[in-house]
């Protein structure tokens, strides 16, 4: 297989959003989170949790780059080092060629919201066939019920 999981970190920029290395994608296509998710973890394993999403590094054994596909407070894109950015592109639109060939599989990671839209932990995930970003509920109180302190 000719992308896999690179096995370092990589220091960059965010360089491409989807939709700058693939025009098929529709807006709302390039920004589905759970399903850019559903697929990378479908070709990759499971992902690396960061700040608002996930992430993967990739490296291209075809020509020996690596890049970052991420999910970040503003949505899915790719990253790398801006002194590879036109050879990257190439790279990265093959990638997307093999993201639209891959079938998108259930999962689910949980994740630190920016401080800028909120914070707290967040679930995202695809299963059986839809795509969900929510703030975590679980060892909280039911909605509309209020501790009260007894002094």
């Amino acid at each position: 297989m000719r992308f896999r999981r690179a096995s370092v970190q990589l220091l960059g920029s965010k360089l491409f959003s989807r939709r700058d290395v693939n025009s098929r994608l529709t807006i709302d296509g390039a920004m589905n989170r759970g399903v850019f998710l559903a697929k990378l973890w479908a070709l990759l394993g499971p992902a690396a949790s960061r700040t608002g999403g996930f992430e993967y590094y990739v490296h291209d054994q075809e020509t020996n780059l690596a890049f970052v596909a991420y999910v970040g407070p503003r949505g899915p894109a790719y990253g790398g080092d801006p002194e590879h950015r036109v050879a990257l592109r190439r790279v990265v639109e093959a990638f997307e060629d093999v993201l639209e060939q891959t079938q998108a599989v259930d999962c689910t990671i949980e994740y630190q919201a920016d401080p800028e839209y909120g914070g707290g932990t967040w679930v995202l995930g695809y299963k059986d066939g839809r795509s969900f970003d929510l703030p975590d509920r679980r060892n909280r109180p039911p909605s509309g019920q209020i501790e009260r302190r007894v002094r």
